[in-house]
């Protein structure tokens, strides 16, 4: 288990989902302190707010340092992907769905959440790449534009904060096997694709001490078997 995690609280966006109920589940177990909406009902529902909206966001982002002392780590789960046409035929709203979920959700809450991690000494940001944005592919130029703006947003903002004590890297993951994907490409081969708790471990020990010298890198996360 990482090292000392145990008292750290995380704010994890897209919580509710196969790939966030793994997260928050690895945390938990770590002793990391999930932001819900009561500090004193471990039961109570997560905490919800549109992560597209930057008020919301930084009401939130407060709302935890007020509940808790201190926010430690955001991992930026939230996103999508759903099928697209060729980029010549991609429409204005089609490209902004993406940039809005993908790009600008994760480019606010990190924003939010970085001057008290550096007012603290330590943070964790972890953000979700994926193939697309490290490499561009066809029917996929909208969802990969914005997954390559997140990676350009986790280097940079590493750049920015080197010597704080806050990391900020991303994750790559190749698809992974939740119920939604199953759902959109049934004739896939789901043997190949990445667990959730998979994914949820290397989200987790960037969290940790030990992954302290670790920021502004792309973390692939792929199933070869």
């Amino acid at each position: 288990m990482p090292g000392r995690t145990k008292g750290k609280v995380a704010l994890v966006t897209g919580g509710t989902g196969a790939l966030g109920s793994a997260v928050v589940s690895a945390m938990t177990d770590a002793g990391i302190t999930i932001f819900r909406e009561s500090q004193y009902d471990p039961e109570s529902s997560p905490m919800r707010f549109d992560v597209t909206d930057p008020i919301a966001v930084n009401g939130a982002v407060q709302s935890a340092i007020e509940i808790h002392g201190h926010l430690d780590i955001v991992a930026n789960l939230v996103g999508g992907w759903r099928p697209q046409p060729t980029l010549a035929e991609t429409s204005d709203e089609e490209l902004d769905y993406f940039l809005a979920l993908n790009l600008k959700s994760a480019f606010n809450v990190s924003r939010a959440a970085v001057p008290g991690m550096v007012e603290n000494g330590w943070g964790r940001i972890i953000n979700i790449g994926a193939m697309p944005g490290d490499k561009g592919a066809a029917f996929n130029g909208a969802y990969g534009i914005s997954k390559a703006g997140v990676l350009v947003l986790t280097e940079a903002m590493a750049e920015e904060l080197k010597g704080t004590g806050v990391t900020v890297n991303a994750v790559i993951p190749s698809t992974i096997d939740t119920p939604a994907n199953r759902e959109g490409m049934p004739d896939a081969d789901f043997s190949t694709w990445v667990p959730p708790e998979h994914l949820a471990s290397t989200i987790l020990f960037l969290c940790s001490d030990e992954a302290a010298s670790i920021t502004g890198e792309r973390i692939h996360v792929l199933n070869r078997s």
